[in-house]
């Protein structure tokens, strides 16, 4: 009966040591997973962070791009303001006139 006992004992250790070898294993193989997991996070929290930057200087740009179309139809009527009315006429044939007289004394 001893024999037994102490065969069933030994059977019992070593499945107790077959199981913490299997747990440790399971440990490393869960921590390496979560390593693996960190780094993902840490690269698409990267390429988040540098794509969050590319939209504020799309804004930017796009507000810098709005104010810059709303000076130039500004200047644009301001032309057609000179191109249209008399006083605007008048006012272009006299600066050719000046232009036109400097040449003249240049030469």
């Amino acid at each position: 009966m001893d024999e037994r006992n102490e065969y069933w004992k030994t059977m019992y250790e070593e499945l107790e040591l077959q199981m913490k070898d299997m747990m440790s294993m399971t440990l490393e193989l869960i921590e390496s997973n979560g390593m693996e997991k960190q780094k993902i996070i840490e690269k698409v929290t990267k390429e988040n962070n540098r794509l969050r930057e590319e939209v504020e200087k799309s804004k930017m740009a796009q507000k810098e791009n709005s104010k810059l179309n709303k000076e130039i139809r500004r200047l644009r009527l301001l032309e057609h303001k000179f191109n249209v009315t008399y006083a605007g006429k008048f006012t272009l044939k006299y600066l050719a006139l000046k232009s036109s007289i400097k040449e003249q004394i240049k030469k």
